[in-house]
């Protein structure tokens, strides 16, 4: 695979960000998942208790006529879950509770003399108080909380459960006990009506002589006798079921003023005609019921479905207005008691239409009993009036008895299906879920930060990126080397270091293979030019320019080649900390000497008579120009100057021109004809020479100075500059007309410069670590 196939592939291109900014990922994850462990650690255990408990559908109330329409299971399980949750449910709780389960709360310790602790208590126990029902069923799941302790959530919990069972039958037993406190005031009342009607018929029949009625008349008696009892008990009923929605709204008015309206308040069009409508159907249906059609006719059936559905209508539909107009707060008033009122409302609107139906056809039959004879009719009259106190009395009987034995019942409809349990494990703080919320939190924040530092970093790292984006040619790669920050420290400090050499000190190690490649390429590359003289040169200061310098002219001695290596750096040399050596003389003191003993062109001075002494009649120079004769003159000098001034280091086939003394002016010596006359004399002995220049942005000095060179090189450190710092150097050296062969990146991270093959730099690192075991081994 080429390099722009790997430049293309996203998963590569992916790999070398985070494996570049993988550290941003690193203190994000860290940073986020301290604080979740600490969380994890130091929060509050919160153990959850469990229980499910069922509202069944209570039996039907003492009453004598049909029941009105009930709110669906949805609607009754909402108001139950309300009431579950309610304040008034939270403080009988508190004072159920066991006195070590009190003493478990934590009390504020700023506590005023109005401190209410059970109301405390109750707070505490409603805010961890949660309730829904279970799905396609009537259960409701109740669960509660408690801090540290999951014996208090399983006893909160039960206590709940007994708490609401006992209130539920408490509410029941009230109901009931006003219920039968009303029958046995209606039953006392109706056994004196008995009595009087009773004495009555008995006076009448004593003082007129007369014992029955004719077997028509009874006929149409009996009929009379039956409606009134139905009228009498339609009108107890309503009587009966106006004293309990009084009683309810009464309630209602004590806890929260006009929660829920009454039908008879509702103005919506609607409801008014749903009102006459079922108005309308009862009075059929009691018409057909007293003209004796049985309640299975298919036509009664029907006329009982169509009111049982206009009664649902109606009592959706008022509930929505009432909503619609804010009347009623469906989440914080009583809901309970708003059912309530609403089916008693409804029960209400029933009653007060068949009591109508009914008396109107009571008044029709009594009309009609008044056609008969005087003494017929009234015997008629006191005969139905002692039948229907009768029967009344001993229906009231009845409801009595079935009263006493409601209130004496210690079942509610509400029963436990399931008690709750001692919590095994807390349910808070959830450990694994906050981690791992964390982790791809983190995640989430360092691949962020790290996609967003990449697109702001525009330094070039892999020499795919400085080919694409500066049109260089890469020669070689350098990876970074080892210690090479206490080696700057140390020759900052004048102290040569061998380990900067490492194509000599380590020539197994994977930075001397790479300086052998760039040597090998520039080879090739040379081929058809015959470059003798290179410039290094880079962008800026730092960039490892120097160090390239000198391992590149290490390994081209290396292969038996006679290297040059001239510090052309005049301003902050290097070279011969490097090596180790003086540095003067050296190139500066060659240049200085050369340019001040130059002659002048008029007349002959003692120069020229010396040059001619120097040589004999003989010699081919003595019969040349003055000019020429200075310029052999020139040459040698130059030769013996550069003889003089090279320093032969410990490597073989490598010599080294350090900078000399510091001049005042280093880019006019440079770009002097001495500068020329010296770099062709060091092509002529030497076989490859290389000159370490200043940085090319930062001086003109390499500006100058690249001209007379056969080609130029330029160092580029990894993840330093940026595009336009590299394309500004090619451009100025480009400009001055040096050819440019390419350039070498330096430093280079070991996975920027073998990408996928790793492999060879882990060959080499292995070789050269057990190169260095074994020379350690020996030192001893």
């Amino acid at each position: 695979m080429n390099s722009s196939e790997k430049e293309q592939s996203p998963v590569h291109t992916l790999l070398e960000i985070l494996f570049r900014r993988g550290w941003y990922v690193l203190v994000c994850v860290a940073a986020i998942l301290l604080p979740v462990m600490y969380y994890n650690a130091a929060a509050p255990r919160i153990y959850q208790a469990t229980t499910t408990i069922i509202y069944e559908n209570p039996r039907p109330p003492i009453s004598t006529v049909e029941q009105p329409y009930r709110f669906p299971v949805k609607e009754s399980l909402l108001n139950q879950i309300q009431e579950i949750n309610s304040r008034s449910v939270a403080l009988e709780v508190a004072k159920a509770l066991p006195d070590w389960a009190k003493s478990n709360f934590t009390l504020p310790e700023n506590r005023g003399p109005q401190f209410d602790e059970t109301a405390y208590l109750a707070a505490i126990i409603k805010n961890n108080i949660e309730s829904a029902p279970v799905s396609e069923s009537d259960v409701i799941q109740i669960k509660v909380r408690a801090k540290n302790d999951p014996y208090m959530a399983m006893t909160i919990a039960n206590a709940l459960c007994d708490v609401l069972q006992e209130r539920n039958l408490r509410i029941r037993r009230e109901g009931v006990s006003d219920m039968r406190v009303f029958i046995e005031e209606q039953r006392e009342s109706y056994k004196k009506n008995l009595d009087v009607a009773e004495d009555a018929l008995r006076r009448f029949k004593v003082a007129n002589r007369v014992t029955s009625l004719d077997k028509e008349v009874e006929e149409e008696l009996q009929l009379a006798k039956n409606i009134e009892l139905l009228y009498q008990q339609a009108k107890n009923e309503r009587e009966r079921t106006e004293q309990y929605f009084q009683s309810i709204g009464e309630q209602i008015n004590t806890q929260q003023a006009k929660l829920a309206p009454s039908l008879a308040n509702v103005s919506s069009q609607i409801v008014q005609q749903l009102k006459t409508q079922l108005t309308d159907l009862q009075d059929d249906y009691i018409k057909l019921q007293l003209q004796g059609v049985p309640d299975n006719n298919s036509k009664m059936l029907q006329m009982k479905d169509d009111m049982e559905r206009v009664r649902v209508t109606l009592a959706e539909e008022a509930r929505r207005f009432a909503e619609n107009e804010h009347m009623i707060d469906p989440v914080s008033q009583m809901s309970s008691l708003y059912q309530q009122q609403i089916e008693l409302d409804l029960k209400l609107q029933m009653l007060r239409t068949q009591e109508k139906s009914l008396a109107s056809s009571l008044a029709e039959y009594e009309q009609s009993l008044r056609h008969l004879p005087e003494k017929e009719f009234e015997l008629a009259r006191l005969t139905r009036e002692r039948d229907l106190a009768n029967n009344l009395y001993i229906m009231l009987s009845e409801k009595r008895e079935e009263a006493r034995i409601s209130e004496a019942e210690k079942v509610g409809n509400m029963r436990i299906i399931d008690r709750a349990q001692l919590p095994k494990r807390p349910i808070l703080p959830r450990k694994e879920l906050n981690l791992a919320i964390g982790l791809m939190l983190g995640l989430t924040v360092g691949l962020g930060l790290a996609f967003f530092m990449e697109s702001l970093d525009t330094t070039l790292k892999t020499p795919e990126e400085v080919e694409r984006k500066t049109g260089l040619t890469i020669l070689g790669s350098i990876p970074k080397i080892k210690n090479l920050s206490s080696v700057d420290e140390e020759m900052n400090g004048g102290r040569g270091n061998p380990q900067v050499l490492v194509t000599h000190s380590e020539p197994s190690s994977p930075a001397s293979e790479a300086y052998r490649t760039l040597r090998t390429n520039l080879q090739f590359s040379n081929l058809a030019q015959k470059t003798r003289a290179i410039m290094l040169t880079s962008s800026g200061p730092r960039e490892g320019k120097s160090t390239t310098s000198a391992n590149l002219a290490v390994a081209t001695a290396q292969m038996g080649l006679q290297t040059l290596l001239i510090d052309a750096d005049l301003r902050r040399p290097t070279l011969h900390k490097i090596f180790n050596i003086n540095r003067e003389p050296g190139l500066a003191d060659i240049l200085l000497h050369h340019n001040d003993s130059l002659p002048g062109d008029n007349g002959r001075n003692g120069d020229e008579n010396d040059l001619d002494n120097d040589l004999d009649d003989q010699h081919p120079l003595r019969h040349t120009s003055l000019r020429a004769r200075k310029a052999v003159q020139q040459m040698v000098s130059l030769d013996h100057s550069l003889a003089a001034a090279v320093h032969h280091s410990q490597i073989e086939h490598l010599d080294v021109l350090t900078c000399g003394l510091l001049p005042h002016n280093p880019s006019e010596i440079l770009s002097s004809e001495t500068m020329r006359d010296l770099l062709a004399l060091a092509k002529q002995k030497y076989e490859f020479v290389i000159i370490d220049a200043p940085p090319i942005i930062a001086v003109t000095d390499a500006a100058v100075l690249a001209p007379q060179m056969d080609a130029a090189l330029m160092v580029v450190e990894s993840a330093r500059n940026d595009r336009d710092i590299i394309l500004k150097a090619k451009v100025l050296l480009e400009r001055v007309g040096v050819t440019m062969i390419g350039a070498v990146l330096n430093n280079v991270r070991e996975r920027n410069l073998y990408g996928d093959y790793d492999y060879y730099y882990t060959y080499y690192s292995e070789k050269e670590r057990k190169r260095n075991t074994k020379y350690k081994k020996s030192s001893y």
